[in-house]
Order: structure tokens, then C-alpha cells, then sequence
């Protein structure tokens, strides 16, 4: 399943920004500007990866020959159940959606207090 290979791509993606996200936030810990100006830089490879990712799953859902076909990928893809809980790989591609889902929001959450941290009252989370 196409699908589940990307999915599992966006996890090490998302993997890959979290740990430069936490190494920014070190970076910023330490005041240590020039790291901190090279990491942000360093965001911007696997945030351009995430959205080719998604844009391939995209394509994908486009190139399916049956609409209910697309729509039950679509509904795994947005966290819904697998259709055929029978079917290993739509069982592994929800349980890797999910984690994606999770690792997303925790990369959103320490973005957001970073961003805070260092923009204070321009921050765009004011």
C-alpha cells in the first residue's frame, strides 16, 4: 500500500523536525544565535519533504479508479478506522496516521512556545 510507505515517510519526517525543533529550543536556551538562526534553516528541508509527502498522497487519492475506494483511503488518512480491520496494512496505515497526528501536534506545540519564546510580542501566536 502506497499510502502506508508515505505515511511512514512523514513519520521520520516529522521525526526529523522534532529533533531539530527540540535542538532549537537548546539553541535558544543557550542565547546561542547562530545556532539558532542555522536551525531554523534547517526546518525549512523537512517541511518542503512533508509537503511533497502530502502532495503524493494527494495524487494518490486523485488516481484512484473508484470514488469509494478514495473515500475510504481518505477516511483512514483523516484517523478514521480501517475498512477492513481484516487487512494488516489499512490497520498499520491508521495506527501510523495516528502517530503522525500525535507527533504533529507535539512539533505544533513546542513550535508554538519557541516561537513565542523568541518572537515575545511579535510572536504570530499573540
Amino acid at each position: 500500500m502506497d499510502a502506508l510507505v508515505q505515511m511512514k515517510r512523514t513519520g521520520n519526517l516529522l521525526n526529523e523536525l522534532w529533533d531539530v525543533t527540540q535542538q532549537l529550543g537548546q539553541s535558544i536556551d543557550r542565547n546561542d544565535q547562530v545556532s539558532t538562526q542555522m536551525l531554523i534553516a534547517m526546518r525549512e528541508e523537512p517541511l518542503g519533504k512533508l509537503q511533497a509527502a502530502d502532495q503524493a498522497i494527494r495524487e494518490q487519492l486523485e488516481a484512484l479508479s473508484s470514488p469509494e475506494e478514495a473515500a475510504g483511503l481518505a477516511g483512514m488518512l483523516n484517523g478514521g478506522p480501517p475498512e477492513d480491520p481484516a487487512q494488516q496494512s489499512q490497520v498499520m496505515l491508521c495506527e501510523q496516521v495516528a502517530s503522525n497526528r500525535r507527533r504533529l501536534s507535539q512539533v505544533m506545540e513546542m513550535d508554538r512556545i519557541l516561537n513565542q519564546r523568541l518572537g515575545r510580542e511579535k510572536s504570530a501566536y499573540q
